[in-house]
């Protein structure tokens, strides 16, 4: 069965179409308007690495979905069909355990070298044997390639969301030859024997539409159009991504010295002047609190009646508040868009009494550390804000939160290694599909840094087993709302809200969309 077309049981998200431009200025009936020279982008960085096969962070994805191609992607805004772009076809087998993808012809590196199935699976199996934070996206997956334009993924057990998968970032596509002669390896132990991060951080190895002049993570990162690239040449030659804060992302875009600013908040927006166009549209993105299982870490955030404490303690709809205009409750760990999502009627309310008669079980005045990014926005919104109203939400049941900010770079590396008592975080998609939710369940890559290890709860494990092979639309979606009942019911992992995503540009760019899947496409910008 051929599949190029509608994924089954994807995200049902569509952004608003797109104004269309001419090439590196304005519109094409303004000839006389000045050029961009080099189209600046204001980004509040939680930029890690450059290397596909170590990168999982939103900022990270942005740029690599512009200097690496993956097997299928999204685009313009549609989060439900996947669509060629190294592969141009591929057939999935009547269980949903075989892929056989067809690899474009005619695609080459930034260095000239052609494209081959060869690249696709050393790519794909260096992500998997690096065992970085996005290899988890293979689990239970195997990839072969029988001949030079063919590579066949194989799933241990039926998997619909294969196609999905695929478009990530992380899984892009890299120059097999050059990232070997560079210290990379796609064995078994590149955890311990690849040193090629170093190396792709300086030069691109990869076949998208840019590729890398320079690449800081703290102040700027900038891409140059790559003149190889087999597909549509992106308008603008030359992107600077700059690691700016929200307060001075408001001055750039307003002076214009950015183009574009992607983290201004709902009332930032509300008193912008200038000539500024706005794009907003509803975000994948969850906010959400955890509570450390682990009694390791802490004997106080492990028990069941801090879980219950904080669980009726917080005042969902006071936290919602500080989000602003356009944000909604999450009311499961699944967006509202996407498949098996729960509604209002599935909502934890708060319950003072309840939450204070839990709180009195722990003991004496109980004090908990509650760690947040202090130096990384989102949509606009910082997380100091919210933590400390957590923090005074939980004091009025009788818990002290200790608010332990720091800079991104540290609190994200303990948050990673579950070393937190309570963490505040936000997860965007790593693909459009429910499945990607199945990593906050015990023993997968959040609920483990939330300190929640398989065996944890059986009646939960057990349902994200079931759903995780099945193929029925209908019985997935059933499945999925199960999944989010218990995992409410468990507590460990508190979903908060979905912030709305603003993009703001200027008129010599035009319109820039907010991407659900990439957050922004950045080669489309100014068609």
């Amino acid at each position: 069965m051929k599949r190029s077309a509608r994924l089954v049981g994807a995200a049902a998200v569509t952004a608003a179409a797109a104004l269309v431009f001419s090439a590196c200025s304005a519109p094409a009936d303004d000839a006389d308007a000045p050029a961009v020279e080099s189209l600046v982008i204001d980004k509040s960085f939680d930029l890690v690495t450059a290397d596909p096969a170590r990168m999982f962070e939103t900022t990270g994805g942005i740029v690599l979905h512009a200097v690496y191609d993956s097997l299928l992607t999204f685009a313009d805004g549609n989060a439900e069909e996947p669509l060629p772009s190294v592969a141009s076809e591929w057939e999935v087998n009547a269980d949903a355990t075989e892929y056989t993808f067809t690899i474009r012809d005619g695609i080459t590196f930034s260095d000239g070298t052609p494209l081959t199935a060869a690249d696709v699976v050393y790519s794909l199996d260096r992500v998997k044997n690096i065992q970085g934070n996005g290899s988890f996206l293979l689990d239970g997956l195997s990839v072969a390639s029988p001949d030079e334009s063919t590579v066949v993924i194989t799933s241990e057990t039926p998997n619909t969301a294969v196609p999905a998968i695929v478009t990530s970032p992380t899984l892009g596509i890299v120059n097999s030859a050059l990232v070997t002669e560079n210290g990379g390896t796609d064995a078994e132990g590149a955890a311990d024997s690849d040193t090629a991060e170093a190396f792709l951080n300086e030069t691109s190895a990869g076949s998208g539409p840019y590729m890398l002049e320079s690449f800081d993570t703290t102040t700027e990162t900038v891409l140059v159009a790559n003149p190889e690239y087999w597909g549509e040449a992106p308008v603008y030659d030359r992107v600077v991504l700059r690691n700016t804060t929200a307060e001075a992302q408001l001055m750039d875009i307003q002076s214009g010295t950015a183009h574009v600013a992607l983290d201004l908040g709902s009332d930032q927006i509300a008193g912008l002047s200038g000539d500024t166009i706005v794009s907003t549209s509803s975000s994948p993105t969850i906010f959400f609190l955890f509570a450390n299982a682990n009694s390791g870490v802490s004997e106080i955030t492990s028990s069941p009646d801090f879980r219950e404490a904080v669980k009726y303690g917080l005042d969902y709809d006071g936290i919602l508040e500080l989000a602003g205009e356009g944000a909604e409750r999450a009311y499961g760990i699944v967006p509202s868009s996407y498949l098996g999502a729960l509604g209002a009627d599935g909502a934890t309310e708060r319950d003072v009494e309840r939450a204070t008669a839990a709180a009195a079980k722990l003991g004496p005045n109980p004090t908990i550390n509650l760690e947040y990014a202090s130096d990384f926005s989102s949509n606009g919104l910082s997380m100091g804000p919210f933590a400390e109203r957590i923090a005074a939400q939980l004091a009025e049941v009788g818990i002290t939160v200790n608010l332990t900010p720091g800079p991104i770079a540290t609190t994200l590396e303990s948050y990673r290694a579950g070393t937190e008592q309570m963490g505040l975080w936000l997860w965007n998609p790593d693909y459009p599909d429910s499945a990607d939710y199945l990593a906050f369940g015990p023993g997968e890559i959040v609920g483990l840094r939330a300190g929640w290890a398989a065996g944890s709860d059986p009646e939960l494990e057990a349902v994200m087993a079931e759903v995780s092979t099945e193929t029925d639309a209908a019985t997935r979606e059933e499945l999925y709302q199960e999944f989010q009942k218990l995992h409410n019911e468990a507590g460990v992992i508190i979903p908060l809200f979905q912030p709305a995503a603003s993009v703001v540009s200027t008129s010599a760019v035009g319109e820039v969309l907010y991407d659900p899947v990439f957050s922004l496409d950045i080669a489309a910008i100014g068609r």
